[in-house]
């Protein structure tokens, strides 16, 4: 069997759609639209490249990768031909012509989803760190009001300021900035803060669907000196029971990335639902040790 770099699109695009991904990393990456898939693949072939396993003249397992940030990649794949076995020998080696084909300096990151994959004999072959879970919960109804709704006000120009250095220390790859968020406040997009004793402690960003019947709590943070205090908390209570109580909504949701299980099942006490689970793992290539 040969390792080939291929760069025919409509090939890999009919390899993935007929093949198991059973055993692929950051799969919801493909689970867009047609022309994202396409984009995102096409892009891939002229950054990351995208590498094939061959057999008989046949595609029977494929590895990609997304660069995110320089020498930065997530992981796409390996895909598996349904009537083909990947061993352990086969994962190794299409990961390592993916690895070898990036700087010396690239590191790679993976996410499985914990309800529906087994990551860790995979993880495992390349000796792959677990990093942390993003975990996404549902809330059905709403909560009780917090007993310090007092300190929760809609955003107000004068904590701009502070307002933005949060959001910035808490959220760095892929999010809005301070500034996009403030230019979509409505009546569907609503930013919520924590105020005591003058200083903002904390904010929530609430964006309502309401062709959908949904919201999603997007950001949320509290100040590193005022943790454990239960302002997230708070602040989750409050938007949650504004969310319900203002809009006609089915369901409110929002992700969060813990390495805590103490912390999400506290989430779970508190009459959210655990809806998927996604380990994420990283690796340098100074870790290839097999």
């Amino acid at each position: 069997m040969d390792i080939v770099k291929v760069s025919n699109l409509n090939q890999i695009i009919s390899f993935i759609n007929t093949s198991s991904d059973t055993l692929a990393s950051y799969i919801y990456k493909l689970h867009t639209s047609k022309g994202d898939v396409e984009q995102l693949l096409n892009e891939s072939i002229h950054t990351t490249g995208v590498f094939c396993l061959i057999e008989d003249d046949s595609i029977v397992a494929l590895i990609t990768g997304i660069l995110y940030e320089e020498d930065k990649y997530k992981v796409i794949g390996p895909f598996v031909s349904e009537d083909f076995t990947l061993t352990d020998n086969h994962f190794i080696s299409l990961f390592s012509a993916l690895m070898e084909s990036q700087s010396d300096h690239a590191t790679f990151n993976f996410s499985y989803n914990d309800c529906a994959q087994d990551s860790k004999p995979l993880m495992k072959l390349i000796h792959a760190n677990y990093n942390f879970t993003d975990y996404y919960l549902n809330v059905y109804k709403s909560l009780n009001e917090p007993e310090s709704d007092f300190n929760i006000i809609e955003y107000q120009p004068g904590f701009q300021r502070a307002f933005s250095k949060l959001h910035e220390q808490t959220f760095r790859h892929n999010a809005l900035t301070p500034k996009e968020i403030v230019n979509t406040l409505d009546e569907h997009n609503r930013l919520f803060l924590f105020v005591s004793e003058g200083l903002l402690k904390g904010y929530l960003y609430l964006q309502i669907d309401t062709l959908s019947s949904l919201a999603e709590i997007r950001y949320f943070s509290s100040h590193t000196d005022y943790r454990l205090k239960g302002i997230a908390f708070d602040l989750l209570s409050y938007a949650i029971h504004y969310a319900f109580e203002h809009y006609s909504i089915d369901k409110v949701y929002f992700k969060i990335r813990s390495k805590n299980a103490t912390l999400v099942e506290r989430f779970n006490e508190l009459g959210f639902e655990i809806e998927s689970e996604y380990t994420k793992y990283k690796i340098d290539p100074s870790q290839l040790n097999y």
